[in-house]
């Protein structure tokens, strides 16, 4: 069965979303920290792979490929690459290969760039409100799941809702005593 993939351009949504965007003006490396964070659970919850792409040009780290989890790769491109030809060249390569290779960037002609080449454009600003909304439905999944539970064993906990004589009773039976 084909995924969907998500491939994102780090530096341009750090500057796209304002938290991130704030965040990075005190440290650029926690505002990365903090997109990874958001992307992983993001693409898990979604079930999509993600690439994660940031220039080389402003770390001081060498040109990586990591994978951070299964399904999920962050990039360092080369100092001579260019987040936006990384991707380019990835959006090319695996076409056909997912069910569709969606792209995260607001930057105009890039978005041309990858219609051109097969993939599909998501701006930067929509993933943020697509994040959000995200968290939101695992919030109610969560909540509606722990409430189920409780219930469930609340309506297993008879012995707490009995008098203290029948209680006495019930465990006199159960244990053969009487």
């Amino acid at each position: 069965m084909l995924k969907d993939i998500l491939i994102v351009y780090g530096y341009n949504v750090i500057v796209a979303w304002q938290s991130l965007k704030n965040l990075a003006n005190e440290s650029l490396e926690h505002a990365r920290m903090e997109l990874r964070n958001q992307l992983l659970n993001y693409g898990k919850f979604k079930g999509y792979e993600v690439i994660l792409v940031f220039d080389g040009k402003y770390t001081k780290s060498i040109a990586s490929i990591e994978e951070i989890t299964k399904g999920f790769i962050e990039v360092y491109t080369d100092d001579g690459e260019t987040a936006d030809s990384f991707i380019e060249r990835e959006v090319f390569l695996r076409k056909g290969k997912y069910t569709n290779v969606y792209v995260v960037t607001s930057d105009g002609a890039e978005q041309n760039q990858i219609l051109g080449s097969g993939g599909l454009r998501i701006p930067a600003r929509e993933l943020q409100n697509d994040v959000r909304l995200a968290k939101q439905e695992e919030r109610l999944q969560y909540t509606h799941k722990h409430h189920r539970d409780q219930m469930v064993l609340r309506r297993n906990e008879v012995y707490d809702h009995l008098a203290p004589d029948v209680a006495e009773k019930l465990e006199a039976i159960r244990r053969g005593t009487k």
